[in-house]
């Protein structure tokens, strides 16, 4: 496994919409997507923080609000598990999908890519859809048309099929009677 935390500062860096943060999480797994897809593993973002490979989580990407304007971007990507060693049956690793990659490479890879997004991101005031990251999360999604189960925070969940992202990088899902765009969840995807 590899571990890392990257500390931004949005608001020193030219984002000064606070609506505009719930994009760095999606920015942060879209640059692991294409880190990893230049390793030669096609692997998709399930929103809102997961790196999949097929049907098995690659990495997972975590954002927290740490006060005076900082937010830590941290992402834990597995490299050399095998598949007696998964946390969860439902995971994967690089190794298990046929690369040996340095730990170095990997890194560098992925820091590469969040410091493009993130400068474009930064250069557009935070605009999505000016800096291109609504259109390339968008199309780096596989959550977007599938049927969803969200666990909302508390004990609610919602059952529909996830349409798109609105502006701020939420989910938007259509259930009956109501669409609903969705900050935080945990998001299953559904086979029926």
């Amino acid at each position: 496994m590899l571990a890392t935390s990257v500390l931004l500062w949005p608001g020193r860096s030219g984002i000064d919409r606070p609506d505009a943060l719930g994009w760095l999480p999606l920015m942060a797994g879209l640059a692991m997507v294409r880190s990893v897809r230049g390793l030669g593993v096609e692997a998709d973002l399930k929103w809102p923080n997961d790196v999949m490979v097929r049907d098995g989580k690659l990495c997972g990407i975590l954002s927290e609000y740490v006060g005076d304007g900082a937010v830590v971007l941290g992402a834990g990507i597995n490299l050399t598990l095998t598949t007696e060693q998964l946390p969860v049956r439902t995971a994967t690793s690089l190794a298990i999908e046929g690369v040996q990659a340095d730990p170095d490479g990997v890194l560098a890879g992925y820091l590469v890519e969040l410091r493009s997004l993130y400068g474009a991101f930064a250069n557009s005031g935070g605009d999505s859809e000016a800096s291109g990251l609504f259109a390339e999360v968008s199309v780096a999604c596989s959550t977007i048309g599938k049927t969803v189960r969200v666990e909302l925070p508390g004990t609610e969940s919602l059952v529909g099929v996830a349409e798109s992202l609105d502006g701020d990088g939420r989910l938007v899902v259509d259930s009956p009677g109501r669409r609903t765009a969705v900050s935080a969840g945990d998001v299953t995807h559904l086979r029926y």
